[in-house]
């Protein structure tokens, strides 16, 4: 079998430095930079996600995340199976913000540091590293932003960006990928934060995916009503 292309991480730095008119990569820009998010289209062909009832509290509260923890658990168990025989190496490449989700809203608000548009994800199985290319929006301007995360014995990877992150990939296939983020706040003083997001390299979501992340946000107690849907804001 002919060995799949991947995009190596410097030609990646170079693509990513070109958008910014820049001839090598600053890791934590803070010069302006034009809207990277801005296309000619002002929606998606994404369906809404439906709304769903909120956990119950007490003994059902419990139960419910019981069974909420086998689903997700039994629909991922087949991809992460797949996903340890390939690596994620081979995921590589461009990747696009479709939804973000957490329990701190400010945190994915405008100007907030995880509403973050991403670019690029290199994945190197060999080093054990993840690396991040991302924008976003401070103060109104544009910051261009790029961040290492190495892999852990639970095959989760250790991100510092605004404190410190656990990064997992949930689920992934060649066009998507659903993840989990726990950060721990830079200043202790928000505790744990519980993040969630979809990335996607075409405008199509596999409906397995959307289960998925639906059923990831219920398991993190994130509500619904805050998602940030990146599509419809046109972005």
């Amino acid at each position: 079998m002919p060995e799949k292309l991947i995009p190596a991480k410097q030609d990646i730095e170079d693509d990513f430095c070109a958008t910014l008119g820049e001839q090598s990569l600053v890791h934590d820009m803070s010069r302006q930079h034009n809207d990277p998010t801005r296309s000619d289209t002002n929606s998606h062909p994404l369906q809404q996600l439906e709304p769903s009832r909120p956990l119950q509290k007490d003994y059902e509260g419990h139960k419910m995340k019981i069974l909420v923890l086998s689903l997700l658990l039994g629909l991922v168990c087949d991809a992460q199976e797949a996903d340890d025989q390939k690596g994620l190496s081979q995921l590589s490449g461009k990747w696009r913000t479709v939804y973000i989700a957490s329990t701190s809203p400010e945190k994915i608000a405008e100007n907030g540091p995880f509403r973050a548009y991403l670019c690029y994800l290199v994945f190197d199985d060999e080093q054990g590293t993840v690396d991040f290319y991302f924008y976003v929006k401070l103060n109104g301007e544009w910051v261009a932003k790029h961040v290492t995360g190495e892999k852990q014995e639970n095959n989760t990877y250790l991100v510092k960006y605004e404190g410190e992150n656990e990064f997992e990939v949930i689920y992934a296939s060649d066009t998507i990928l659903v993840i989990s983020v726990v950060n721990k706040d830079k200043n202790r003083k928000c505790g744990e934060i519980q993040l969630a997001g979809i990335f996607v390299k075409v405008n199509d979501i596999e409906e397995k995916a959307l289960e998925i992340f639906k059923e990831l946000l219920k398991l993190k107690g994130i509500e619904e009503k805050h998602i940030v849907d990146f599509f419809k804001s046109g972005n």
